[in-house]
């Protein structure tokens, strides 16, 4: 299964650590983010991977040529949001096909998460949190998601959107012509349809997209 990276947002919330460069360039524990990304799905097999590259995109290609990943990107002539940016990226490939945002660490079993796609269905992985004020949360029943919550007020347990999720090209071949959010566009239409299936992470999950959570992971050891 081929995999999309989404790597082209500006980093507006690490004003401090990703000032002069993109995002998943930050380091965390020695490396940058998208190498952490990289090494763990090369553990869990898979190869072929395309970057979604949109802001500093050169710094990017600079990274993965001076390492040696042998990845392909796709470098958008403008913001095009989530969706947008898959549409852009995954050209003419059938799909399935799984997406990752670029700006998280977990310790996820992507070829899990492959295994439980099903034609015709979406999947998308749901990490509980005990505290998901930060987050949306994801009403699941039966194994699927239901629908998007907005962020609790005050602290409430559940599964958020962890950010790793098996998408098919029809998904976003029939959604709206140019910029578009996945989780505006396409979740919602597969969760209403029951089409969007819920695979389950308690490990270790964080979005690093600012500088707080950047900070606590900074601090403690490394355990994905």
């Amino acid at each position: 299964m081929d995999v999309i990276i989404l790597a082209g947002g500006r980093g507006t919330r690490l004003p401090i650590s990703a000032r002069d460069i993109p995002k998943l360039l930050v380091e965390v524990h020695g490396k940058p983010m998208l190498e952490h990304q990289l090494e763990h799905l090369r553990l869990h097999g898979f190869s072929k991977i395309r970057l979604a590259l949109g802001y500093r995109a050169d710094q990017i290609i600079a990274f993965l040529r001076e390492r040696g990943y042998p990845h392909e990107y796709a470098v958008e002539p403008e913001a095009l949001g989530t969706g947008g940016a898959v549409r852009f990226a995954m050209g003419s490939a059938p799909g399935p096909f799984m997406v990752l945002n670029g700006d998280t660490l977990a310790d996820i079993d992507y070829a899990a998460v492959a295994r439980s796609y099903r034609p015709g269905h979406g999947v998308i992985a749901a990490h509980w949190k005990d505290d998901a004020r930060d987050y949306g949360l994801l009403t699941i029943e039966e194994g699927r998601v239901r629908e998007f919550l907005e962020k609790p007020k005050e602290p409430q347990s559940g599964y958020i959107n962890a950010g790793c999720y098996i998408l098919e090209s029809e998904h976003i071949n029939d959604a709206p012509p140019g910029a578009f959010m996945l989780e505006q566009a396409v979740f919602p239409e597969l969760a209403s349809g029951g089409r969007l299936l819920a695979y389950l992470h308690r490990g270790f999950f964080e979005d690093l997209g600012t500088e707080e959570r950047l900070a606590a992971i900074r601090r403690g050891p490394r355990v994905w």
